[in-house]
């Protein structure tokens, strides 16, 4: 069997107690501001709003194991669905910012292996992906309207794209479900069909079937006039998180890893040289009135950062500009009034507007000091990334487990030549150890062809260090 092989660095998820990061700050900041949920801040209740926070938070839970953020997330998706997993439907409204919640259902059933939250996921699945008469509307190029409204008759927002493709492709990558990818790769490639700029290497806001609707649109192309930096940022985002469940074999693999490193190098030549972050209006970086709009960067910093870890764009090239961005965005955190960080100078939640002039106007915002949480979003999202590098202790050195997941094996390899006995083992989402093994040496390999496709975590512990992850078996 030929292999194909993803070279993945083993991310930390064991750190000193002592160590208070901003995915931190921020995360115990929220639970103490708004103890009864996340929606008692947005009043968005089963909406992206509310899920993109916790998501934030699910990623620095990811890192810490702290059980209250567990806690703050399933309190809020357990609001929404019945006991059986059933009742979500009724919220989903033909809205994709609606479909995002789903994540959290996908990530619930991963740490608890609770029937509920898998029955949820296929709902929502399921009433996405349904035809006839109830069929989620589509453009006539089966692109999904962001909403099923007037004001989104056959159009497509960048946005949309981060609301339900990740959900589509990892529940497919959990599930074994192929139809699930392939729509995931179709939605996000059908739109960078239309919104891409080959020259500057970005993607606009948002794409119009009829052209001639709205005062936003292109009477030629569909196309909005304006790089719209979360937009952007969202889709970014989308792309990074989709490659991270799609089959490296899979058709459309290998495209959106070049639409992936194309948006990338526009980045990188639109950053601002002084403090490394980008624009409300991405493209337009010395247009007079144009700001500074951190929740885009830091969905940028994400998103780049992730694609440097995952070996999808060259860390030689791109590891300067993300610890440059991540500077420049720690400069935009404060203290509020309760003694609790505060990020600044994002945008509240808009949709797509017809001119240069129309978003540079929209005035900027922060949080907490309004109820947008988008800003939330992209600091826990750019942190759980930027601040838990790489496993750190006294025994385990910077860099020091390689860990390579191929089809058959996965070889752990450790450049701490410190002897003593690794303990490995790998368990599937329902808790049940498959796998274990020790070795004295620094580098073996362990076979794990007989394991079905899926997502598995892979537990290394050293002299009482232990260190975790997920992999995926393709």
């Amino acid at each position: 069997m030929k292999k194909t092989t993803l070279l993945l660095f083993l991310m930390i998820s064991l750190f000193s107690s002592a160590q208070t990061t901003h995915g931190i700050q921020f995360s115990d900041a929220i639970i103490s501001r708004w103890p009864s949920g996340i929606n008692s801040m947005t009043g968005k209740g089963w909406e992206y709003s509310n899920s993109i926070v916790l998501l934030g938070m699910a990623n620095v839970y990811e890192k810490t194991n702290d059980t209250d953020y567990l806690t703050y997330i399933k309190t809020y998706v357990d609001g929404y669905i019945g006991t059986d997993g059933t009742g979500v439907t009724s919220s989903l409204a033909q809205n994709l910012d609606k479909i995002h919640p789903g994540l959290l259902c996908l990530w619930l059933y991963e740490k608890t292996g609770t029937l509920k939250y898998k029955t949820a996921a296929t709902a929502i699945r399921n009433y996405l992906l349904q035809t006839g008469t109830a069929a989620y509307p589509r453009t006539p190029e089966n692109g999904f309207w962001h909403k099923n409204t007037t004001a989104y008759t056959n159009v497509m927002m960048v946005d949309g794209i981060y609301m339900a493709s990740p959900f589509l492709a990892k529940y497919g990558a959990l599930f074994n479900d192929a139809v699930a990818i392939d729509e995931a790769a179709f939605q996000t490639m059908i739109i960078y069909s239309h919104v891409y700029n080959a020259s500057n290497k970005l993607v606009y806001h948002a794409w119009n079937y009829d052209k001639t609707t709205y005062n936003w649109s292109n009477t030629t192309t569909g196309v909005s006039s304006q790089v719209w930096s979360r937009g952007m940022g969202w889709y970014m985002m989308a792309l990074v998180d989709i490659l991270e469940y799609l089959p490296t074999t899979h058709a459309r693999y290998p495209e959106m890893k070049t639409a992936l490193q194309n948006l990338c190098e526009g980045l990188k030549n639109y950053q601002n040289a002084t403090n490394g972050l980008w624009y409300q209006v991405l493209q337009n970086p010395t247009g007079a009135g144009n700001w500074i709009e951190t929740t885009g960067s830091g969905m940028f910093i994400y998103a780049m950062k992730k694609a440097i870890n995952n070996r999808l764009i060259d860390a030689t090239i791109y590891t300067p500009v993300v610890n440059s961005a991540w500077t420049g965005f720690k400069t935009y955190i404060t203290t509020h009034t309760d003694n609790k960080p505060k990020i600044n100078s994002f945008a509240p939640a808009m949709g797509v507007l017809a001119t240069y002039n129309n978003y540079i106007n929209i005035t900027p915002t922060s949080c907490p000091g309004s109820a947008h949480p988008h800003g939330y979003c992209a600091v826990l999202m750019a942190s759980a990334l930027m601040e838990y590098n790489w496993l750190k202790t006294e025994n385990f050195k910077e860099n020091n487990i390689q860990f390579f997941n191929t089809e058959i094996q996965i070889t752990i390899a450790i450049a701490d030549r410190k002897s003593g006995t690794t303990t490995v083992k790998i368990y599937d989402l329902n808790g049940k150890n498959v796998i274990a093994t020790s070795s004295t040496e620094q580098n073996f390999s362990i076979n794990i062809a007989g394991l079905p496709q899926g997502i598995y975590v892979c537990s290394i512990e050293k002299e009482g260090k232990i260190t975790t992850e997920k992999f995926i078996k393709k």
